[in-house]
């Protein structure tokens, strides 16, 4: 019998064990224990069961085993809306990816246009190619970057390029949640390069943090809420800042310990 999974938007669609253990490997949790986490999760099936309750049952598994680091990656999408914008700004996030794998950044220049002037999020540059990035941010995790703002992006773009002497240059849009369908198909016939929490696949957000390895604080499971804001507020954004200078010192004394037990497991190190 198919159980239908509530999610959190409000769309229904059925119970997927193949979603369960793709989003498990991409959080890096070993086949065996994907399936008794698995079997664990079935147990407690019911139709109409919310996506939120199924997370809530794999952490708790993953916590019972002693594997907070694996819990704490499923809170990334979480994570990536309590980073800003008062907190740290998206766009100094972004810049701080893509400069891992390789661009050379700015962030919030102004850049004329044949028209007007443009403020752009982050101008990077690669490969002797400048893009000029929209870094959109939504704090709630569910809501969608709409065609409205690839329409947008798409007349800036036009306006800048017909005033640029720089070279070879693109337009590029990134997100912490996703795009509607119409934004995607439009980004396509425009040639609007996008970034999202899944797209494109393997080379989304998420995958990006993955690959670098720049978790941000935010994801931590032993963090409070006061915590996290001390943290992005003394500009330390990623987990394995934590291990660097005097940084641990930002944590509370109590709960240090345990703290940095999980950022080095999340950060592949060996607790000491």
């Amino acid at each position: 019998m198919s159980v239908t999974v509530i999610k959190a938007n409000g769309e229904r669609e059925t119970y997927s064990e193949a979603k369960i253990r793709a989003s498990a490997s991409r959080v890096g949790v070993p086949e065996d224990v994907q399936n008794d986490m698995v079997a664990d999760i079935h147990s407690k099936l019911y139709d109409g069961i919310t996506t939120r309750e199924i997370f809530d049952i794999i952490k708790a598994y993953l916590h019972s085993k002693d594997m907070p680091h694996y819990a704490s990656k499923y809170n990334l999408k979480k994570a990536l809306s309590e980073i800003g914008p008062s907190g740290y700004p998206f766009e100094q996030y972004t810049a701080l990816l893509l400069e891992a794998i390789g661009y050379s950044c700015k962030t919030n220049q102004i850049v004329q246009g044949s028209c007007v002037s443009h403020e752009i999020d982050v101008e990077a540059v690669k490969d002797d190619r400048t893009w000029f990035i929209e870094a959109k941010f939504h704090k709630n995790p569910t809501q969608r970057t709409d065609v409205k703002v690839t329409l947008y992006i798409h007349a800036r773009y036009e306006d800048i390029v017909d005033a640029w002497k720089g070279g070879n240059t693109g337009s590029w849009i990134v997100t912490n949640t996703r795009f509607s369908g119409d934004a995607i198909d439009y980004a396509r016939c425009r040639d609007i390069r996008i970034t999202s929490w899944g797209y494109p696949k393997g080379e989304g957000i998420m995958d990006l943090i993955e690959r670098t390895g720049l978790h941000p604080v935010t994801m931590l499971d032993s963090l409070t809420k006061e915590d996290k804001e001390r943290l992005l507020a003394a500009k330390v954004v990623v987990c394995r800042e934590l291990l660097e200078g005097d940084n641990a010192a930002l944590l509370p004394e109590a709960s240090r310990a345990s703290v940095m037990r999980e950022v080095k497991q999340v950060c592949g190190k060996s607790p000491q």
